[in-house]
């Protein structure tokens, strides 16, 4: 029979006992045919028994065709009362040899339809044994002992039948006890699969609707203890904790960003992953349960951790990319298991994506505020030069020009109002300069078309034209190595570091310097002004004063070093260096 057609657990016993009908009917059959003097078979029984394999065969195409099952099942269990009654009447009575074999309807009543079938097959076949002994005569007086022995062998025959019938109630009892609690069990797992699913769909909504990584580690957090305290019951002392990485592939430096029944003291504590639960974890890229956890080197570190037994830990990974894990402990020892395993690896799965989207989108608000930072640091640049320059100039001119109106006036000598306007024409001339200069120096288009060593000399001369500093540039094996966007940075980092120079060195002379060795750029500004304290300079950098910051932030976003060498007295040099091969304009 197909697995379709015995999928009903009750059309499987029902298939069952269909096939054990015609091992019952077989033994009948041997029984009689075994005991020709006793029961002297008389054509009725084998009629009985053709009619019995008849209806059997008649229940087999039915329940194979899946036709009124329930029914056909009641039918059988009466027919074969009905049958046993029948056979002990034809075969002697409470003396027929197929007394133990008519136990089956009892048997089969009891296991389909409970206590209650098989004692209704039980006191039909008893009544049938009383009956067919008291139909067959008293006993005469003189064998009262015969009569005695008789009816102790009838009553022991009585009882075995409700014995049978009680027995093989209390199996389908226990049956039925244990397929309910089994119901309940796939219930209560099907719950959970269902509060599981709910969970997993309503932080899929959250997290879709945040790009607040923040948001994201505490949304994932919370629905996290939720699914936990679902599988395991309830418990207010659960301790959880979400762990990333301050840099990338560095496991000493691993930071609590998120908490739930962590004190104040816990929170942004820094501890190291390479020990522990939490290396576990990490270097199996798998969900680690631990008990006993009393002895692990960096739980202990935690506040929070020191009346905990039992962890479990898992990794915040995206492929082979590992960004942190997710930490939960519970002061009850064995309170995790396999089923949190799963829970917590869905949950990670579905939170490492949000919670990149939310890095990057971090990363890019972060860069988006650089950029208008810098933008506004130009601006007030700008403004400060031509304050200080242009501005300052055409003030002059101004003023100049007022004078030879005055001049004019008074008729003064022509020689003298021409010497004026001279000097006029020559300040005039170098405001131009200046200007020049200066829209160079915001966008260098020389730059992206002949590259960084053709901008430098041009700005080298552009200064040497409108300031007493002799600039020069010694390009040395630069050929253009860097590509464009790296050769923009450059170009700020030695304009800014020019410009101090011309307004704090008091130099007469700049060497800017370019070399490629060992496959790293380097670009070195010296100057023979008066110098200054470097360390001071660089305490007044980290409280935001001077442009050394700009210059080392600059180098810093190529990935590069930067430094800076002075004494008072001695001049200044200015270095740094970049890696040729990740900014290489031929990659």
């Amino acid at each position: 029979m197909s697995s379709e057609r015995t999928g009903s657990p009750r059309l499987t016993v029902d298939w069952i006992i269909s096939h054990l009908r015609w091992v019952w009917l077989a033994s009948i059959f041997l029984v009689v045919w075994l005991n020709p003097d006793k029961s002297q078979p008389l054509p009725p029984v084998y009629i009985l028994l053709g009619a019995g394999a008849i209806l059997n065969l008649i229940q087999v195409i039915a329940f194979y065709m899946q036709l009124y099952p329930g029914a056909m099942a009641v039918v059988g269990i009466i027919f074969d009362t009905v049958l046993a009654v029948l056979l002990l009447a034809t075969t002697g009575g409470w003396e027929s040899p197929l007394l133990p074999v008519v136990l089956f309807p009892v048997l089969v009543g009891s296991l389909r339809l409970g206590l209650e079938g098989g004692l209704a097959s039980a006191v039909c076949l008893a009544f049938t044994l009383a009956f067919t002994f008291i139909y067959s005569g008293a006993a005469p007086a003189d064998r009262e002992a015969d009569s005695a022995v008789q009816m102790y062998q009838i009553g022991v025959n009585v009882l075995m039948l409700f014995a049978v019938a009680f027995a093989s109630g209390l199996i389908h009892h226990q049956e039925k006890t244990t397929q309910g609690a089994s119901e309940a069990q796939e219930l209560l797992v099907l719950r959970r699969a269902n509060e599981r699913a709910k969970a997993l769909f309503e932080m899929a909504s959250t997290l879709s609707a945040t790009l607040n990584y923040k948001r994201v580690l505490t949304t994932m957090l919370d629905l996290s203890m939720m699914g936990l305290t679902e599988v395991a019951g309830p418990d207010p002392s659960l301790i959880g904790m979400i762990m990333l990485f301050e840099e990338e592939g560095n496991f000493e430096r691993l930071k609590v960003h998120a908490g739930r029944n962590v004190p104040r003291s816990d929170e942004n504590r820094v501890v190291s992953g390479q020990s522990g639960l939490i290396a576990r974890a990490i270097y199996t890229a798998e969900p680690i349960i631990a008990e006993q956890i009393s002895n692990d080197p960096v739980l202990l570190q935690f506040v929070c951790m020191q009346n905990t037994r039992s962890a479990i830990c898992a990794p915040l990974r995206a492929g082979f990319e590992i960004f942190g894990v997710v930490l939960f402990a519970s002061p009850s020892l064995d309170y995790f298991n396999q089923e949190h395993v799963h829970l917590l690896t869905t949950f990670c799965n579905q939170a490492i994506i949000a919670l990149r989207n939310a890095q990057l989108y971090q990363d890019l608000q972060s860069e988006q505020r650089k950029i208008l930072a810098k933008e506004a640091e130009a601006r007030h640049k700008l403004a400060r030069e031509l304050h200080d320059g242009p501005t300052q100039t055409i003030s002059a001119i101004a003023m100049r020009l007022n004078f030879v109106r005055v001049m004019l006036k008074k008729e003064q000598d022509a020689s003298k109002v021409e010497a004026e306007v001279a000097k006029i024409e020559d300040l005039a001339r170098k405001t131009t300069q200046e200007v020049r200069t200066m829209l160079f120096t915001l966008r260098p288009v020389v730059l992206e078309t002949q590259g960084l060593g053709a901008a430098l000399e041009q700005y080298a001369d552009r200064l040497r034209q409108t300031e007493d500093l002799n600039v020069e540039v010694d390009p040395g094996n630069y050929d253009s190595q860097l590509d464009k966007e790296a050769e923009s940075v450059v170009f700020s980092v030695v304009e800014e570091a020019v410009g101090n120079v011309k307004k704090h060195a008091n130099a007469n002379h700049v060497q800017v310097r370019l070399r490629v060795d060992a496959n790293r750029f380097m670009v070195e500004i010296q100057d023979d002004g008066v110098g200054f304290d470097a360390e001071a300079a660089q305490r007044r950098r980290e409280a935001g004063h001077m442009g050394l910051l700009n210059m080392q932030e600059r180098a810093e976003l190529l990935g590069g070093r930067f430094s800076v060498q002075s004494q008072p007295g001695a001049g200044t040099r200015v270095r740094f260096d970049i890696p040729l091969r990740r900014w290489s304009g031929g990659e």
